[in-house]
């Protein structure tokens, strides 16, 4: 039996097993090939919303220092391992990691289930209308059946209710199965929280910079460095002014939190 085929308590059972906390952070240990077969699972026997959260050094830091995110980490459906720290981590607890499970792989992986059949609507919103643009163009070449039913760019400031609600309408009114948003962290995870209530489609989650990959606006650094961890690296050099903070503050917070965790359990 494949986890497709598994009752709704049982992938929470499933789920529940594959359960790992890093520094009290909610992780799931699985792997691109079981999060397609749950999200399909959801598509067929359970059309509520279900939070993705593409979970990483960042996003447990930032669990950490606000409570509202550490309860939307808490509350996701879904908390894939989107680092390779955590594959690392991962692997000592046991688990049989051996591929990177991050949003991109999720997201392309359920962009070729379109040539497969299976006929998924997918809306993007979030990011400029230029990558929005480029983004469309590149995926309807590599997926030609690729069953895109909307995409926009909010304007690059605070929305005012009647457009968050129009923003809403129209992303329900396109009857998407998935929505990918690209806001920036925390800002897109806290606007899929924020809206949950009212968003009608099977998944949401926060693509930040993937709509910039696949767009082919920002380059990606090559596999090995990938494969080292070594990504963030370059992402800094790319972008410092934007991403500084999250590398230069919130990774060595990250480490430090690694490291005194620790040395309590030697010392106890």
């Amino acid at each position: 039996m494949t986890i497709q085929q598994l009752e709704s308590k049982e992938i929470e059972s499933f789920l529940s097993d594959r359960e790992m906390r890093v520094h009290g952070v909610k992780v799931h240990a699985v792997q691109t090939n079981h999060v397609v077969d749950i999200v399909k699972n959801w598509v067929e026997n359970d059309r509520r919303f279900h939070y993705l959260s593409s979970t990483n050094t960042n996003n447990v830091i930032s669990a950490l220092e606000s409570e509202k995110y550490f309860q939307l980490m808490e509350d996701s459906d879904l908390s894939i391992p989107d680092s390779v720290p955590f594959l690392w981590f991962g692997r000592l607890k046991g688990y049989r990691l051996q591929k990177r499970c991050g949003i991109e792989e999720v997201m392309l992986s359920l962009f070729e289930l379109s040539d497969q059949g299976f006929d998924f609507k997918h809306y993007f919103y979030g990011n400029t209308q230029k990558v929005l643009d480029e983004l469309k163009r590149r995926l309807v070449q590599q997926f030609p059946r690729l069953h895109i039913v909307g995409m926009y760019s909010p304007p690059f400031r605070e929305l005012t209710p009647e457009e968050e609600k129009e923003h809403i309408r129209a992303i329900n009114e396109s009857n998407a199965d998935f929505l990918w948003v690209s806001l920036g962290c925390p800002k897109q995870e806290l606007w899929l929280y924020d809206h949950r209530e009212q968003l009608n489609v099977v998944l949401g989650g926060g693509a930040g910079a993937v709509f910039n990959f696949l767009s082919d606006q920002t380059p990606k650094a090559p596999r090995w460095i990938r494969y080292i961890g070594m990504e963030w690296l370059m992402r800094l050099l790319m972008n410092p002014k934007r991403l500084w903070r999250r590398y230069l503050v919130k990774y060595p917070k990250f480490l430090f939190c690694v490291a005194t965790t620790k040395l309590k359990r030697i010392l106890s």
